[in-house]
């Protein structure tokens, strides 16, 4: 099988398990069917749901569809745009609970020029971590809907998303 997909990558604090919550409840905005894990998924099982459990030895994965005609089309053609100009797309996530250390944070986005300014060339140190990948179906860059996704991710994370 072919890999599919395009993967926007991230670094993540500890905060990506209650963002992740904001970010299911946007999937939920979009598609009022919405599947996850290939099952059907309402605004009431939100209120219970966390991502599952991942730890340094595995990867854990969060995957989203518009219900069961989108998870046979993923079956047959993976991460890719259907008919209708939309496809699944998936978080995969691990955290990493050891220290990182970047020595200079460049091309920072914080929706303030000052903070910006602040920040740009600083280092950045983190007790605990999440790598995470944003998978979707083309790049973000050039397809609306897969931009539509990575741009509410990063809402989810209070950012400014692509603007």
């Amino acid at each position: 099988m072919d890999i599919t997909g395009h993967s926007t990558d991230f670094l993540m604090d500890t905060s990506f398990p209650e963002a992740m919550r904001r970010f299911v409840s946007r999937g939920l905005q979009r598609w009022a069917g919405l599947f996850l894990y290939g099952e059907p998924f309402t605004l009431g099982y939100l209120t219970g749901w966390n991502i599952p459990e991942a730890d340094d030895d595995t990867s854990g994965i969060v995957t989203f569809s518009s219900g069961q005609d989108m998870e046979d089309f993923w079956e047959d053609h993976g991460y890719a745009l259907d008919a209708s100009g939309q496809g699944p797309y998936a978080i995969f996530y691990r955290l990493h609970a050891q220290p990182l250390y970047a020595t200079a944070v460049s091309v920072v986005r914080t929706g303030s020029t000052d903070s910006e300014a602040a920040v740009e060339g600083t280092g950045l140190l983190l007790s605990e971590y999440y790598a995470v990948s944003v998978v979707t179906p083309e790049d973000p860059a050039v397809d609306p809907f897969s931009g539509e996704i990575l741009n509410d991710f990063l809402k989810s994370f209070g950012t400014l998303g692509r603007c």
